[in-house]
This record gives C-alpha cells, structure tokens and sequence, in this order.
C-alpha cells in the first residue's frame, strides 16, 4: 500500500512538472529594458519613446528609447547609453556616462565638486530633478537629460525638450 502510494505521489509531481504546473512559484520573465531599442536623435509622434539627452563639457547625445516604460536610471541602457554609478550610491548618483569624466574615481569622496546633474522636462522646459533617477518614472513623450556640472556656472547645452503625447 505505501509503495503504490508514493508511485502515484511521483507520477502526479512528475504530470505537474511536465505540464508546467509545480507546486513551486513560477519564474516570471519581464522583459529587460537595456534591450529597448533606441534610435539617434529625439523622439517623436511618429518614433514614440523617451528621450535622454547627455551634455558632457557642450558635447551633447540625444538618443530616443522607442516604446520605453521603466524608470530614468534604467533609462541609460534603453536609449543606448552606459552609466557607472558611485561605490555608495551605484543606482542614484551618476559618476560616468559613457566613460566620462574617465579621471572619475566614483568614491562618492565629492573631491572635484563636478558632478551629474539629472534634469527633466515639464511642459517643454527643463527642470531640476527631484527625486533620483531611479525613483523617477520615465514616461512615454516626455525628456530626461544629465549635464556634467564642473561648477555652479556650467551653462546646460541640452536641446530645447518637445515633449508630446503617446496616446
């Protein structure tokens, strides 16, 4: 009796495991959002997405994340961008984008005084933003840009955000 009741024990586990249907909790696959395709320049109402602007020292990349939903800090990838974060903050505090500065130590020891600075737009200007980047939820037609701020009279080169509706 003992035995015929582990065999079919088993043999229902194995039907459940062979169907899909296990008493253990499924793996949930989301898609990742650094494989968002991007294209060069700003997006539109013809190109939907987000856009990320980046003005390193006026040398500045506008990159559009076509169909992105997700929050700013994994905005980077999306738009085809890489970030370094600091060692204390590696999700908040932007220390290089794509390599620069490359003399960065990313120490979070502040000893230059230059820094990232994370803007977005409303209603077509920019603003500093107030939350972190990845706190900060990335919205279809809107704009997010990082200026490297050398110093209280660093002049932003961003592009002028036009920003519109993805409905």
């Amino acid at each position: 009796m003992k035995i015929q009741k582990l065999t079919i024990t088993l043999v229902t586990a194995l039907a459940f495991v062979l169907s899909g249907c296990s008493s253990s909790p499924a793996t949930i696959s989301t898609p990742d959002e650094k494989r968002t395709s991007w294209v060069e320049g700003a997006c539109s109402q013809e190109i939907p997405g987000v856009t990320l602007s980046v003005d390193f020292k006026g040398e500045v990349s506008t990159h559009c994340a076509v169909s992105y939903s997700g929050n700013g800090w994994d905005l980077f990838g999306a738009a085809g961008f890489e970030v370094q974060g600091t060692n204390k903050y590696p999700t908040a505090f932007a220390c290089k984008i794509n390599g620069e500065p490359a003399d960065a130590a990313c120490d979070d020891s502040g000893a230059s005084g230059a820094y990232w600075g994370y803007y977005v737009s409303d209603a077509g200007v920019w603003g500093y933003a107030t939350t972190g980047a990845s706190d900060h939820e990335s919205k279809c037609g809107s704009w997010e840009g990082w200026v490297y701020m050398e110093s209280e009279d660093t002049v932003s080169q961003l592009p002028d955000p036009e920003e519109f509706s993805c409905n």
